[in-house]
């Protein structure tokens, strides 16, 4: 619907010069079209898009007369675009010049002065709720007064009635009135909120292989509860972010008889159930190769059944674990768990058994927390002296999350929590080890795509001396996931050339990203810490640095990485001074 009621003040003028002048084809008119006056670069490209006689230039027509009729045309459709962004007062003209060949077609445009939002005025139709009091507008008094901004707003007022329960809006009056003499536009927008509405019953197409409970346990709300379109809308995508369907759709459904309780509709298709995945990559420790199969609904019920298989030259690892949604509470997961790893870093050798059993909460879309218990078992050799260790594990994690893109994030940030508190059935000293990490992502720079990324990350075990911590528990620095430009583990307290790891930690990267176009980016980056702890008198808490440049190759599956990283003020033992990494994703 056109924003203009009433229009002043538009003189439209065609002037033409039909002289004899020939053509060079007899067939057709070739001519060139321009615009002049438009101050306004979006009007210009919006004219362009829109208007006949420069969307088809290219398809000429036959005579002098068919090109004045195509130009004519225009006049009004010109006219509408600038009143639509706030031109009422435009005085629009057009001059086809007919002695140069080809023959010059001119727009004129004088805008005059873009009106301004006078009095904004909200009215929602027949309705009490003090709830929708609450909806403002976000229009400004003293702004431009453009057709797409009125069209947002009411767009906007919708969502926010379907989100106070109100499934069924619709706008009922736009009014605008314009103000030639203040060259304001006056505008009232009033609404019909519809049926204030509960959620009711649900009904769901398209199951094949999963049960309907799996649906019902992962319900977000009960029936009676008040509508709301966001909560409809997270629900949605909760269930297509499980990995179980293809598609998933909820709709509210109108009531049946005198109700306010409405039904909803939820479709959706089955994905395959079952999936194997291989993976090469190389790091700093050399190549690497997993292999991953997965079944998504293992009893029915949403199950997810993942194991792995991975392989380095200093891990070998097996681990399997299932999932079941809906523990207990809809946003809950209750994870069972099983890993058997062999580790052999430069650092230590390391047999472990973990077993592990985990409840998960996602608090919204953005907060995550969980806790539960873990046992671990494991054999480990440092420097020829040998332990064995059979921990008690308690958990507690915390996770924010809020980027806009999980593979290559350019806005928002991330934090993580992480504390556990082991205790050793052998009898060895008991132990806390806590990390806390934090990442925040900042466009810079639209064009060309400059963003930025920082990372800092804090980890302490307390609650004995680091000698009595698996060697295994202890922080170690160094790498391509840690400071880039050093060996993996090189970083902290060494004897004899073998890290020793430390009981405290600390790290951070700040990294500039420039992605000019849609397949190539580059990045250039700066990283820091340390690792330190008192088994070595006299231990070197130096902070290191290591600085490079890296590419990045998009593709479908996120960036493919390429670093390549220098250390800036290395310890004697470090051997290699330039450093190569690749994988897949960004570093952090």
């Amino acid at each position: 619907m056109n924003l203009h009621i009433r229009r002043t003040g538009v003189v439209v003028c065609v002037l033409a010069f039909a002289g004899a002048a020939a053509v060079a084809d007899s067939d057709e008119v070739k001519y060139k079209a321009t615009i002049r006056g438009a101050k306004d670069n979006a009007v210009e490209k919006a004219i362009k898009e829109s208007a006949l006689t420069f969307k088809l230039e290219n398809r000429p027509p036959a005579t002098i007369g068919q090109l004045r009729r195509r130009v004519d045309k225009d006049l009004p459709r010109i006219e509408k675009i600038l009143e639509s962004r706030g031109y009422y007062d435009a005085v629009v003209a057009a001059d086809i010049d007919t002695e140069k060949q080809p023959p010059r077609v001119v727009f004129n445009i004088d805008p005059g002065e873009q009106y301004r939002f006078g009095n904004i005025e909200l009215r929602f139709k027949g309705s009490t709720d003090p709830a929708l009091g609450k909806i403002v507008p976000r229009l400004k008094r003293n702004g431009r007064a453009v057709a797409t901004a009125v069209f947002a707003e009411e767009q906007r007022i919708v969502e926010q009635l379907q989100r106070q329960g109100y499934p069924f809006p619709s706008l009922a009056t736009r009014k605008v009135l314009l103000d030639p003499a203040r060259q304001r536009v006056d505008l009232l927008l009033e609404f019909d909120p519809g049926i204030l509405a509960t959620y009711g019953g649900f009904e769901v197409t398209g199951l094949e292989t999963l049960k309907p409970k799996y649906i019902r346990r992962q319900l977000p709300w009960k029936p009676g509860d008040r509508y709301d379109a966001k909560q409809v809308s997270d629900f949605e995508n909760k269930l297509l972010s499980t990995g179980l369907f293809g598609t998933a759709r909820v709709e509210p459904q109108p009531p049946q008889g005198e109700t306010n309780a409405i039904p909803m509709r939820i479709s959706v298709t089955e994905r395959d159930l079952r999936t194997i995945r291989m993976g090469v990559g190389y790091s700093d420790v050399g190549p690497n190769a997993k292999v991953i199969w997965e079944h998504r609904n293992l009893f029915g019920g949403g199950e997810n059944l993942r194991t792995e298989l991975a392989y380095s030259p200093i891990e070998y690892k097996a681990n399997a674990q299932l999932e079941r949604p809906g523990f207990l509470d809809a946003n809950q997961s209750l994870i069972l768990e099983v890993d058997a790893t062999r580790e052999r870093p430069d650092a230590y050798d390391a047999d472990k058994l973990t077993t592990s059993a985990i409840v998960k909460r996602d608090f919204n879309r953005y907060v995550m927390a969980g806790t539960g218990l873990r046992y671990k078992y494991s054999r480990v050799e440092q420097l020829l002296s040998f332990e064995e260790y059979s921990h008690v594990i308690l958990p507690l994690f915390l996770q924010l999350d809020n980027r806009n893109d999980r593979l290559n994030p350019v806005k928002g940030g991330q934090f993580f929590a992480r504390t556990s508190f082991y205790e050793d059935m052998n009898g060895s000293d008991s132990f806390l080890k806590t990390e806390l990490e934090g990442r925040l992502y900042q466009m810079l720079w639209k064009r060309p795509r400059l963003s930025g990324a920082v990372r800092l990350t804090l980890g302490a075990v307390t609650g004995t001396d680091v000698q009595d911590i698996p060697a295994d528990e202890r922080f170690y620095a160094g790498g391509g996931g840690s400071i880039r430009g050093y060996e993996y583990q090189a970083v902290g307290p060494q004897l004899a050339g073998t890290p020793l790891g430390g009981s405290h930690l600390l790290e951070f990267s700040t990294e500039l990203r420039l992605q000019p176009g849609n397949k190539l980016g580059y990045a250039a980056f700066i990283d820091g810490g340390t690792v330190y702890n008192d088994l070595v008198p006299n231990a070197d808490r130096t902070i290191r640095y290591g600085a490079g440049v890296g590419l990045r190759w998009f593709t479908a599956i996120g960036p493919l990485r390429v670093d390549l990283a220098y250390p800036l003020n290395p310890s004697d033992g470090q051997v290699e001074r330039l450093q190569f990494y690749i994988s897949l994703g960004q570093a952090f």
